[in-house]
């Protein structure tokens, strides 16, 4: 078992769920039903936070320990992974501190960074002392959606042609899970990215720029896929994408159950292609860094794969505001957005 700290106590660490959920929206939840890792430490500077935790969880989780700062969860060195659910404006201040500190895998929330020169030293630091960063684009992790992810790879529905995704407002806190599902069907090789969006007026602190909501974004793939971002306009809301191949098409989301056609046979009973019962997506996400941990491959949504879907939310930023489309790696890095996810 690997011993996990949780720095921020807000609704993505332990709200979106409950102790009687097994399938809970959220880090805590997702660690209390595993048997790959414990939940040993968490900290939060409110300490009405701390309070209102230990209210909800604390028999759950009798043996955790409570910090009222981060370092002091850092300097105990009791924990192996370090989930870092502070907001995104924080992300990075908090971060260096815990690179820093040395554990052995970090699980950042999104959007990893407000800027992509924040992303490069963060990546940099982290790669200098062999720290893993997987950020949580949580929906990922869904299982049937992993496994019909496998499906695709082996060919179940041919040649992947286009992946449609379905989320709209804000490109790196809210739209980017979505723009990690249609890159966990393309494969993780954009290439160009256009894009049309929306610029509220809202008022950011200074050095911040607003962050656009999208409108609509298209990524070319070096492989010939291409990706379409068509905001919240499809049937059945957001969250999810619809994948076309050359011999049929899947549809894959958090909130929708699996569904599959193909060019012979038409719809297919997905009852018959062994599909996974479902589990909270952290507990998903935690095993696959576990078993990292343990010798095996590096966890989905980790270094470059976040790095590729953060490049991909940048540059429809870039091409809102420029009205260009725009080629990959992204020049322009200091852009600063308020990522408030």
């Amino acid at each position: 078992m690997y011993n996990v700290g949780v720095i921020g106590l807000g609704w993505i660490a332990e709200g979106y769920g409950s102790p009687e959920d097994p399938n809970s929206y959220c880090h805590v939840g997702g660690i209390l039903p595993s048997d790959r890792v414990r939940l040993a430490a968490v900290a939060d500077l409110d300490a009405a936070k701390r309070e209102s935790f230990q209210t909800k969880w604390g028999a759950a989780f009798p043996e955790v320990k409570y910090y009222d700062t981060s370092a002091g969860l850092l300097d105990s060195g009791e924990c192996d992974i370090i989930a870092v659910c502070v907001r995104g404006p924080h992300h990075f201040s908090v971060m260096q501190d815990v690179i820093a500190a040395g554990p052995k895998a970090i699980f950042l929330e999104k959007p990893p960074t407000c800027s992509l020169a924040e992303m490069d030293a963060m990546v940099a630091a982290a790669q200098a002392k062999s720290i893993p960063i997987t950020v949580s684009y949580s929906r990922h992790w869904a299982p049937h959606v992993l496994r019909l992810q496998e499906l695709v790879q082996s060919g179940f529905i041919g040649e992947v042609q286009m992946v449609v995704g379905y989320t709209g407002h804000s490109f790196l806190s809210f739209a980017s899970h979505t723009t990690d599902l249609i890159c966990q069907f393309s494969g993780y090789c954009p290439k160009a990215v256009y894009a049309r969006g929306t610029v509220g007026s809202d008022e950011v602190p200074a050095g911040f720029e607003v962050e656009p909501n999208v409108v609509a974004m298209t990524v070319e793939f070096e492989n010939g896929v291409t990706g379409v971002q068509v905001g919240a306009q499809g049937e059945h809301g957001g969250f999810y994408c619809d994948v076309f191949g050359t011999e049929g098409m899947v549809r894959a989301g958090i909130y929708i159950p699996p569904y599959a056609w193909k060019k012979e046979g038409g719809v297919v009973d997905c009852a018959t292609l062994d599909m996974p019962a479902n589990a909270s997506v952290f507990t998903m996400a935690y095993k696959q860094i576990a078993d990292y941990l343990d010798g095996g491959p590096l966890p989905d949504c980790t270094d470059a794969d976040f790095v590729t879907v953060h490049e991909v939310g940048f540059a429809g930023i870039e091409s809102v505001h420029r009205n260009e489309r725009m080629t990959l790696p992204n020049v322009h890095r200091d852009r600063k957005i308020f990522a408030n996810g």
